[in-house]
């Protein structure tokens, strides 16, 4: 027999899956929503008002489906059975089969057996002998099994939580009571009680406890619990044990209350054992050494916070605040932390307006490399006025401008306020429409009133300069035809500009920054940039991509050329360095870059960094980057990961000083990757000490177990 077709108004199954909120928004409250019934038998009983599907039945409204071999609903109780082998399919993907199923409408509850729930936005599954759904994303189960492995009907799964009894509320956890952790179905661990996530966004609670194990730390737990305040602020609140070191403490609290006001704070706070203990792990490595001035109370503050005014104020805060010199090298994330020399805490408030740009700022500057901080010039405020080019009535002149007010403040040492004033008048022309040609003039005017200062309170300076630039653009587009790139657009920039600086006299100035020691200045600089930019076709748009950036520039001394010699082998050094940056992207994923100095009177290289970046589609990757400084640095950091096998990575890192001819830090490891869960093994070799770990992380669940220990000191 064909299949007959009923259209119901009754939307029943939909309990099984549309949470309340969904019921309630649309037409689905009020039950309006046709289904569409297919079966091999439809019958209806008048008397008991109930309807009677056989057969290949199938339920579908709108991506939601379910199938049975038999269904039986009672419209006046509300009340539907399913019969034999049962699967439903929600619109988000998530699905639910058993052996049989018993629903309410009314009470919006179900019985299942056999019942094997999978949650494609969670990415979970769910088994039980009995689920009882008692709520719209609620659920109680008798011989339950959690997990994130894919498995066929039978088989064990990698690895699973199996509990006796649980509560399970999709969105948020399972609750498990004599629970087992089972790998293919073995028992290896025992829980009277467990609870994991089935969270489908951040939701509150405990987040995966982190163990491990160190020479220096003792055994290690880091634990964290995650509080979801709102759709827009949440914290988290740490607490981290080392049973040889100490404890710390901390809550960390982020906000985003609109696109124009947000911000984030940090707390932390821990408590040594014995910081000379702590010390004695790295006394021997140079780049390690700090003034000791940390006791056995470690704690830094961090905030920061954005927030965009009325009227176009902008208001911005970056606050950093550390106990000891000494933080950083031991707390540090990653290299570029534990390497700092400085630290900044600053406020601003900005203004912009009719060209104009008015910031106000207070900087506070923390010297890590000084034990004593008297001497560190803070600016207490620092005020700044910039105005980009505007035109002087109806002239051809254009007007711009630089203004600062500081107030330089130290509790040692020549201190006090200084107000420099740096007014612009430019006039560009074309010639002939071939090239651009701006020529201007700036005076300059810089006033102190200094304390603690020989040459007196009150100082000041007067000078200029003159610019003029000459530059033009030569562009050519070379229609490729192929089918991804169309286009290719060369474009260089010639430029040509000339700065003069007449000498003044600056000797009785304190020495604030850069701004107090102007050097005279009358020289030429020559330089050329060159871009090449591809047009790659993107539906029917287009991508634009730059492949090639190139940039040469030298300066010609003209005072270096015309000054008197002192004597024959006092030779004159016109031709400053050689400046260069090339940064090349052949593909999105690959990409060079290069910049340095080079001195064509030594005819070597003074400062050279030079980086590589390249992935491959399936994984593999190599980063390279050298830095280069004549008679100070030379440094090396590789690192590549290289995909042996499907699941199989081969992981490594290396920095490496050509200065002290040694590795400062290596690190060896593998990465296994299955559908669920992951493992990483590695040993790494740093100054300091030499570790093994290995790291366990499954699927949804984070970090697991693992541990790391130190071989020597």
């Amino acid at each position: 027999m064909k299949p007959i077709k009923l259209i119901f108004l009754i939307a029943f199954f939909l309990a099984l899956f549309i949470p309340a909120s969904a019921m309630a928004e649309g037409p689905l409250s009020s039950g309006g929503l046709p289904i569409e019934l297919d079966a091999d038998f439809i019958t209806y009983e008048r008397e008991t008002e109930t309807y009677y599907a056989r057969g290949s039945v199938e339920l579908r409204q709108e991506g939601v489906s379910i199938r049975t071999d038999e269904l039986i609903l009672n419209t006046a109780s509300g009340v539907a059975t399913a019969k034999g082998k049962v699967t439903a399919i929600d619109e988000g993907g998530s699905t639910i089969t058993g052996s049989g199923l018993t629903f309410d409408i009314k009470a919006k509850t179900a019985l299942i057996a056999d019942a094997r729930l999978f949650y494609a936005e969670e990415g979970i599954y769910i088994t039980g002998a009995v689920v009882k759904k008692t709520g719209t994303e609620s659920y109680t189960a008798e011989s339950v099994t959690y997990t994130a492995c894919e498995c066929g009907e039978g088989e064990a799964p990698a690895w699973s939580f199996a509990a006796t009894s649980a509560d399970v509320t999709i969105g948020e956890f399972l609750t498990g009571w004599n629970a087992r952790f089972q790998i293919k179905d073995v028992p290896v661990f025992y829980f009277p009680y467990v609870t994991v996530p089935v969270k489908r966004e951040r939701q509150t609670g405990f987040l995966p406890s982190e163990p491990g194990f160190s020479e220096l730390r003792g055994f290690m737990l880091d634990n964290s619990f995650f509080w979801a305040i709102s759709e827009s602020a949440d914290a988290t609140f740490y607490l981290d044990v080392e049973t040889a070191r100490g404890v710390g403490a901390g809550a960390e609290y982020r906000y985003f209350r609109t696109a124009d006001s947000y911000g984030e704070a940090l707390l932390y706070h821990f408590s040594e054992n014995d910081m000379g203990r702590v010390r004695e792990f790295r006394e021997d490595v140079d780049n390690l050494s700090r003034p000791e001035t940390a006791s056995n109370d470690r704690w830094r503050i961090k905030y920061k916070h954005t927030e965009v005014l009325s009227g176009d104020f902008n208001i911005k805060a970056d606050i950093n605040v550390v106990s000891d010199d000494e933080y950083f090298l031991d707390f540090g994330a990653g290299g570029d932390e534990r390497s700092l020399e400085s630290i900044e805490s600053n406020v601003s408030l900005t203004k912009n307006f009719n060209g104009y740009s008015l910031v106000g700022q207070i900087r506070v500057f923390n010297n890590l490399l000084d034990a004593d901080d008297s001497e560190t010039l803070q600016r207490l405020p620092e005020i700044t006025l910039t105005g980009s080019d505007k035109r002087i009535l109806n002239t051809p002149f254009y007007f711009s401008s630089e203004t600062s007010f500081i107030n330089f403040y130290r509790e040692e040492g020549a201190e006090g306020d200084r107000l420099d004033l740096h007014p612009r008048v430019s006039l560009p022309m074309s010639v002939n429409g071939y090239a651009d040609f701006t020529v201007s003039v700036a005076p300059r005017g810089t006033f102190y009133v200094v304390k603690d200062h020989p040459e007196g309170e009150y100082l000041d300076r007067f000078l200029y300069d003159v610019q003029s630039d000459l530059t033009t653009t030569f562009v050519r587009v070379f229609q490729t035809g192929g089918e991804n790139l169309s286009a290719v657009k060369h474009t260089i920039r010639p430029k040509l500009s000339y700065t003069y600086i007449p000498d003044t006299e600056q000797s009785d100035l304190p020495d604030f920054d850069s701004v107090d020691a102007i050097e005279k200045t009358n020289s030429i600089t020559y330089s050329v940039n060159s871009t090449l930019t591809g047009k790659l076709k993107q539906g029917e748009g287009a991508l634009y991509q730059d492949y090639l950036y190139f940039d040469l520039s030298q300066t010609f001394d003209i005072n270096e050329a015309t000054r008197e010699g002192e004597n024959e082998e006092d030779k004159k050094k016109p031709f400053r360095e050689i400046n260069g940056e090339l940064i090349v992207k052949p593909t999105v994923a690959t990409s060079v870059t290069a910049k340095g100095k080079f001195d064509v009177y030594e005819s070597l290289f003074s400062s050279f960094d030079a980086s590589l970046g390249t992935a491959t589609s399936r994984g593999d990757s190599l980063s390279l980057a050298y830095r280069f400084v004549r008679d100070s640095t030379s440094y090396l950091e590789a690192s590549a990961r290289v995909r042996l096998t499907e699941p199989l990575d081969f992981i490594y890192l290396n920095r490496y000083s050509y200065d002290e001819y040694k590795s400062l830090e290596a690190s060896y490891g593998f990465e296994y990757r299955h559908q669920c869960w992951s493992a990483q093994f590695g040993y790494t070799n740093r100054l300091e000490e030499k570790l093994l770990f290995v790291t366990f992380n499954l699927k949804g669940l984070g970090k697991i177990a693992g541990f790391e220990g130190s071989l020597v000191r």
